[in-house]
């Protein structure tokens, strides 16, 4: 499922993942530096959740995806940093494009997130009823994804904030 939940984000990403989309490399531990931004997963994904690192996609840094134990509660970490985008290439532009194709998708306008990072927008009611936050700290393009149908959760902009919260304040 979350390999699904992939697949939608680097659509939505914009060409995040590139032509192909293909991961360079296998599944790897959950101890990349993206996942370690949430040392406590039960916090936002209960007991026995599922957490898998990636290496890295095309011009996607590091990533790492989440699960509860059920499947209620999905979220992701990308990032994009200037190494990782290549030459003529800047987070901020990164940001800008993936915002346009965002907004191009949702009828909700897209909203600020105070708190975060640098121009810090949130994007709901997108396809597979996602909510996606980026930002941008110390130079890094910050994605995250969310999706909830946790009655207990009120929704995937709650998860996607509260993750972004908890990224933003673990990274250096």
């Amino acid at each position: 499922m979350m390999g699904r939940a992939l697949a939608a984000f680097c659509v939505l990403a914009t060409t995040a993942c590139g032509q192909g989309g293909q991961h360079r490399s296998t599944p790897g531990s959950a101890d990349n530096e993206v996942c370690r931004l949430l040392s406590d997963t039960t916090t936002l994904f209960g007991a026995n959740a599922s957490v898998v690192g990636y290496r890295g996609i095309d011009q996607m840094g590091p990533s790492c995806e989440f699960a509860s134990a059920d499947g209620a509660r999905n979220g992701e970490i990308v990032i994009f940093t200037s190494q990782s985008l290549g030459a003529g290439v800047t987070p901020a532009a990164k940001m800008q494009e993936v915002l346009q194709k965002w907004d191009a998708q949702t009828e909700t306008p897209l909203a600020p997130v105070a708190g975060l990072g640098e121009g810090a927008q949130m994007a709901t009611d997108l396809p597979g009823y996602q909510t996606q936050i980026a930002f941008i700290k110390n130079n890094t393009l910050v994605l995250i994804q969310a999706r909830t149908s946790d009655a207990a959760t009120s929704g995937g902009a709650e998860l996607a904030r509260r993750l972004a919260m908890t990224a933003a304040a673990s990274m250096p």
